[in-house]
């Protein structure tokens, strides 16, 4: 690999001790380490890179025979940039290069060339980050160091977008310095103003499309570069502004997307003395938008249910394109545009965690989340009414990424992380203003409390979710949001029913145990009105519940009920438990998929609620109580039920 020596490279103390510590870790010649290496500067990067390969092939020689050839420990490899796998790289060097290496030790592999894959289109970027994650699968077989030379902005992406890669790093070597540019990267094209074409002007009224097309044609056949790329600019504008208006054609994704590409494929060809600031700014813009299409699409196709292989690809490319406008964003110059950027690289993530690597791609989520608001508090007096809108917002997700990332591990730590955040949200949030967003807020407080409650069993935790939920039925009226209503009151009716659970007391444990019972009550009446499938609670769940919050009144010994009133409470569990096993056959005869609806885990459950509040009723009015009961049962279960009474 040719290389100059770049002797005039001016190493300072601190970096002749990074340099120190770098080389006396490799020179341990342990198995399976992974270094990072972070330089801006090219031509220190360059200095520091031949120094090792010298250091070793010196410290090499003493253990070989003077006429011997002399192979470097050493081996600097140049990155693929069509296929970009560093691995592969070093199994086809080490096939073809073993013999060579038997008589000496090998110590690694340094890998240089990553900063060219910034002028390399974005799914190149992103097919390195995913070579990357897949180094648990070469570890086995590493059994060298293995030294990756990177840029600061490479850093972040890597923590971020290869966390599988990040965690195995044995140590990471910073050398600070100014950036230079690599002179070999491509060709720079200088343009001449006066040669650049106007738009055509027409007198007709024509389709803009076809006008910034005409205009694109003649820019391509004059070379001129920089008005090429503002057209192309504005062919991405007008499709993408089409499918924020709605129209969520494929063909608007597809033709949006291609235009932003394009431009971005200018870019690196263009003089850097021509560009403004402005456009150089608007260049985080495309990525930010082209991150956001792949995003809407990836939402788009998920939501017509079109499970095509590349449906995931485009969540992945939207998550590579925030990456890439975050390593040009500088947060102090442009606060507002990282914050926004930081936000939707959040909500990527946290749509990724629902298809691969759950916990890592939520912790990925809340990373990019905090950071958001990081810069928000620290901008605060700076950023704009809508910015301080999007604090709420952010604050609302990253509740949401920690209460669902309790789901799968650390629960109490991240459902206080969740109510804190939603808590934070809360004071941003006048229910005046806007009420729904309000009572959404307060019912995804209620549900983090109440499920901390199931970790932490303490009544007090659940009045602080029925406190929330009912905040929210202030505003979720019947009227103004039906299917959200019906939802919460099936919520309160489960809380009621746990904080029953917590007394000892009868008639403080009956009190609530009512108030379940009116809550489950309304939630169903809510439904009588709506589709199932607009629901997401499931109404044959709450007619159980309700059976079994009638069946704990009635046989509650403490409560001292007349006979009379026991047997009202079992008549009504009863009515529930079967209202749910008949709404189950009617779901199951309408459906497409055919199965034995006795073996369902469902059905199961209701005939054993079924069958205990039978025998209650035998216990209260022997078997006059027992035959008034099975009246009440659908012939087609009787059949399951008597055997086992």
């Amino acid at each position: 690999m040719a290389m100059s020596s770049n002797c005039s490279i001016l190493v300072s103390e601190t970096h002749q001790q990074t340099y120190n510590r770098l080389q006396q870790a490799l020179g341990l010649q342990l198995r399976r380490q992974v270094f990072i290496a972070v330089c801006d500067n090219l031509n220190l990067r360059n200095h520091l890179v031949l120094r090792l390969q010298t250091d070793f092939l010196s410290t090499n020689q003493i253990n070989i025979a003077p006429q011997s050839q002399i192979y470097p420990a050493l081996i600097s490899l140049k990155l693929d940039l069509s296929d970009p796998n560093p691995f592969q790289a070093i199994t086809k060097w080490y096939a073809q290069n073993k013999s060579d290496y038997s008589n000496q030790d090998l110590i690694g592999f340094q890998i240089l060339g990553i900063e060219h894959l910034t002028r390399q289109p974005p799914a190149m970027q992103w097919s390195f980050l995913r070579y990357l994650r897949t180094l648990e699968n070469h570890l086995d077989g590493l059994e060298f160091s293995f030294l990756l030379w990177i840029s600061t902005p490479w850093l972040y992406c890597i923590q971020q977008s290869a966390p599988e890669f990040w965690e195995r790093r044995t140590g990471v070597f910073e050398w600070i310095s100014d950036p230079t540019p690599s002179d070999l990267e491509s060709e720079t094209i200088s343009l001449d103003s006066a040669n650049i074409s106007q738009p055509i002007e027409s007198d007709r009224i024509s389709d803009p499309v076809q006008e910034i097309l005409d205009q694109i044609q003649q820019f391509e056949q004059q070379s001129a570069l920089l008005p090429l790329r503002q057209a192309y600019r504005q062919l991405g504008n007008i499709y993408r502004d089409r499918i924020i208006a709605g129209e969520h054609l494929e063909v608007h994704y597809t033709l949006a997307i291609q235009a932003y590409e394009q431009v971005l494929e200018i870019i690196p060809e263009l003089d850097k003395n021509s560009i403004s600031s402005d456009d150089q700014d608007d260049s985080i813009h495309v990525f930010n938008d082209l991150g956001t299409l792949y995003w809407m699409g990836f939402r788009q196709r998920f939501k017509d249910n079109l499970k095509s292989p590349d449906s995931l690809d485009y969540l992945e490319k939207s998550i590579i394109f925030y990456q890439n406008a975050l390593m040009k964003i500088d947060p102090e110059i442009h606060p507002n545009l990282y914050i926004q950027v930081q936000k939707n690289l959040g909500t990527a993530y946290a749509d990724l965690a629902n298809w691969q690597d759950t916990i890592k791609n939520l912790e990925q989520s809340i990373i990019a989340y905090k950071e958001a608001l990081y810069y928000l508090n620290l901008n605060v007096y700076e950023i704009n009414a809508s910015r301080i809108q999007d604090y709420a917002t952010i604050q609302n997700n990253l509740g949401t990424t920690y209460w669902k990332l309790a789901q799968k591990t650390q629960p109490i730590p991240h459902l206080k992380a969740a109510i804190v955040a939603y808590t934070e949200a809360m004071g941003f949030y006048t229910p005046q203003q806007d009420p729904l967003n309000y009572a959404l807020l307060q019912t995804n407080l209620g549900t983090a409390y109440w499920t901390l409650s199931q970790h932490q069993p303490s009544a007090k935790l659940l009045l602080q979710a029925i406190h929330a939920y009912h905040q929210a039925l202030t505003y979720r009226t019947t009227t103004s949001a039906p299917i959200a209503c019906a939802a919460t009151y099936n919520n309160l009716g489960i809380v009621y029913w746990h904080l029953a659970n917590h007394y000892q007391n009868p008639e403080i444990r009956a009190k609530f145990l009512k108030r379940a019972i009116a809550a489950y009550q309304k939630a169903l009446s809510l439904v009588a009105d709506l589709s199932p499938a607009q629901l997401n609670f499931d109404p044959l769940a709450t007619h159980n519940n309700l059976g079994l919050t009638h069946y704990q009144l009635a046989t509650d010994s403490h409560l001292h009920l007349e006979k009379n009133t026991r047997i009202a409470y079992l008549k009504a569990g009863l009515k529930h438990h079967v209202k749910a096993v008949i709404s189950e056959s009617k779901q199951q005869f309408t459906e497409d998929v055919i199965f034995d609806s006795k073996t369902t885990e469902h059905h199961q459950t209701t005939l054993g609620y079924l069958l205990r509040t039978i025998r209650a009723f035998y216990q209260e009015s022997g078997l006059e109580g027992q035959n008034q009961a099975l009246s009440q049962i659908p012939a087609h279960l009787l059949s399951e039920i008597l055997p086992k009474i």
